[in-house]
């Protein structure tokens, strides 16, 4: 009978590659002067919540608690998939198959939760969503943002598929 593979490792990955995505989106803020827009801000969101809830699974798993996790798994996913649905809704904008105005000014939460007030140097929105002139070896940041979603969405099922199987 074969053991099934320890979900720490997959956990980590996903945590460090929420946490390394949120830093790399502020370095660029803030030492590139790269203004992210409001499905940028809510990206951010995303990975944040995404990070927190792989180490709140990490964390429970660590202690023997895994009635703990049952309700972190459905929320991680989500986060993930929120976040390559946002990231795409900015990809079809950004080419032109949906029009700018389909872009809220205000993230989604800015009126019952406002970050923007509370950490304004990471929830405040500047850009202007489809106005992407950023690319890194000469594809559009975007797109790399997408695929990076993907993977992180990816990962996400994956450890979620081996949860199950446990």
């Amino acid at each position: 009978m074969s053991r099934t593979p320890s979900l720490k490792p997959l956990l980590a990955l996903i945590a460090l590659a929420c946490f390394a995505m949120l830093g790399g989106a502020l370095l660029l803020q803030h030492l590139a002067g790269w203004e992210p827009c409001t499905l940028c801000i809510q990206i951010r969101l995303w990975l944040l919540c995404g990070g927190a809830l792989s180490l709140l699974i990490l964390v429970a798993e660590a202690l023997g608690l895994r009635w703990l996790t049952l309700p972190s798994w459905p929320l991680l996913l989500a986060a993930a998939g929120m976040a390559v649905y946002d990231n795409t809704h900015l990809v079809l904008i950004e080419t032109g198959v949906l029009e700018s105005s389909s872009c809220s000014p205000f993230p989604f939460y800015a009126f019952y939760l406002p970050l923007h007030d509370w950490l304004p140097r990471v929830f405040m929105s500047a850009g202007v969503c489809g106005e992407n002139d950023y690319s890194i070896l000469g594809l559009s940041f975007t797109y790399w943002t997408l695929l990076s979603v993907a993977l992180l969405l990816a990962l996400s099922l994956l450890a979620a598929w081996r949860a199950v199987r446990r």
